[in-house]
């Protein structure tokens, strides 16, 4: 079976941890002390998932699409 792969959103919060976040029908979040160990806690959370997923019966992983969404600048 190949790879899944997920689109994750990662940034640095106020408090210098790391938070990630892969966004969907099954939100699923992860947070370290260092931007690794933030990707290493959400990809325990997709394998999490993804076994619930599994024992339930139900896909892997909902299609989804990434699209970018501009907005006019509010400054002027």
């Amino acid at each position: 079976m190949p790879n899944l792969k997920y689109t994750a959103m990662v940034e640095q919060a106020g408090d210098r941890t790391w938070n990630a976040a892969v966004i969907g029908e099954h939100t699923v979040l992860g947070t370290g002390i260092s931007k690794e160990a933030a990707l290493e806690d959400l990809r325990n959370g997709i394998k999490g998932l993804l076994e619930h997923l599994k024992s339930a019966g139900l896909p892997p992983t909902p299609i989804m699409e990434i699209v970018r969404v501009e907005l006019p600048d509010a400054t002027t």
